[in-house]
């Protein structure tokens, strides 16, 4: 009886094993992305979004990458632009987006400048971005005490 009971548990843990290290090929995402083929976002609006927002005399770089169900903004500026006005930027970049995407997609802002490093965020659910509460970058100036 003490036999049958461990070649069932044997049996059981190689069928278990089995369903576990060999199963379906199933997508990271599982079945999150499912209907993604419906909001596409082709490579000539990643273009002219990028041309879009390089017109503004502040922005240096702008970089676009889709992972899944997320939007990656990065967007470089040069020293001189205030923190408020890169948040300003960023958020008016949401209007080339279609209403379709923007219920879709999560995006995720980065901005850069010599003064300061922000991240931004809005849910596909909401219509504001979060930001981070980093702050500028102060430098300090170093006193001679001698």
């Amino acid at each position: 009886m003490l036999i049958m009971i461990l070649i069932i548990c044997f049996i059981a843990i190689i069928i278990v094993a089995f369903t576990f290290f060999y199963s379906r090929n199933v997508s990271n995402y599982g079945s999150r992305l499912e209907g993604i083929e419906n909001y596409k976002i082709e490579d000539k609006f990643k273009d002219e979004f990028k041309e879009s927002v390089l017109e503004s005399k502040s922005v240096t770089k702008v970089s676009m990458n889709i992972k899944g169900r997320i939007i990656y903004i990065h967007i470089d500026y040069d020293e001189k632009i205030e923190l408020e006005d890169a948040k300003t930027i960023a958020i008016n970049s949401l209007d080339l987006f279609d209403e379709k995407i923007l219920s879709y997609y999560d995006i995720e802002f980065v901005l850069k400048s010599d003064n300061f490093v922000i991240l931004g965020a809005k849910n596909a659910i909401n219509e504001n971005v979060s930001w981070n509460n980093n702050r500028e970058i102060e430098v300090e100036e170093e006193t001679d005490e001698n």
